[in-house]
């Protein structure tokens, strides 16, 4: 009879298994519940990963752009001429001074403005450096390092070097903004949170040491072109030795 309890047949002595409650788990079917859980979280793992490192890459790009912008309209506000490049490398006009001036923020010298929340700083920097940064781009200074073929010298005290941005040719490819990296630094070092503000392409030191490889595994370095697009290079162009004007 259905739900009827089976009882065991006279002349039955062998031992008989204990009742299993109803709705309980074995050890074995947890085992292979938590080994199918386990399998699932390695498969979704490396998808999760990718789209992480996909948000950060947008969100570089963006920031990349953004700055650019920033840029852009100091040199139509300015017969031309970008921000400095260089020196002086705390105070407007100073390219990241200027970005944060025009983002709105207030303060007159970069550590006034500086914010791990801002356009200067790459989201992938933080994951990198495993700390928060402050700024994390660079500014292309090619054809403007001093001595012969330059056109000026960004690090030169008293002075300042200015790309002129309507004057550029290949606007499309030519470089002006890119992760960069912290590197040594001759003279005086920026703060641990900052990275190198300045990329000479003509320089192999520069090259080696201050691009900023932040993305797909390390394999990657985003970039800002004086066109505005932002992308991202698995390696450095030779045409980025072609001094700027």
């Amino acid at each position: 009879m259905v739900g009827s309890t089976q009882q065991p047949r006279p002349g039955d002595d062998r031992p008989r298994p204990p009742a299993r409650a109803c709705g309980g788990f074995t050890l074995i079917e947890l085992l292979v519940v938590i080994a199918i859980v386990a399998m699932l979280l390695a498969m979704l793992l490396p998808s999760l990963s990718a789209a992480r490192e996909s948000a950060r890459t947008a969100a570089c790009l963006s920031n990349l752009r953004q700055a650019f912008l920033a840029c852009r309209i100091y040199a139509d506000e300015n017969k031309g001429l970008g921000p400095a490049l260089g020196q002086p490398y705390t105070a407007a006009p100073n390219w990241a001074v200027i970005v944060q001036q025009y983002a709105g923020m207030a303060g007159e010298t970069l550590d006034e403005l500086s914010t791990t929340r801002s356009v200067l700083s790459c989201p992938g920097s933080r994951a990198f450096y495993g700390r928060p940064m402050t700024r994390s781009y660079a500014m292309n200074v090619t054809g403007h390092a001093g001595g012969p073929g330059n056109r000026g010298s960004y690090d030169r005290e008293g002075t300042t070097a200015h790309v002129r941005y309507d004057s550029v040719l290949f606007p499309t490819s030519a470089i002006c903004l890119l992760d960069s990296a912290v590197a040594p630094i001759d003279g005086v070092a920026p703060p641990s949170t900052r990275t190198a503000s300045v990329i000479d392409f003509r320089s192999a030191r520069h090259v080696s040491e201050r691009v900023g490889w932040m993305h797909a595994g390390r394999k990657v370095f985003d970039v800002a072109a004086y066109d505005g697009s932002g992308r991202g290079l698995r390696a450095v162009p030779s045409a980025c030795e072609a001094p700027l004007p």
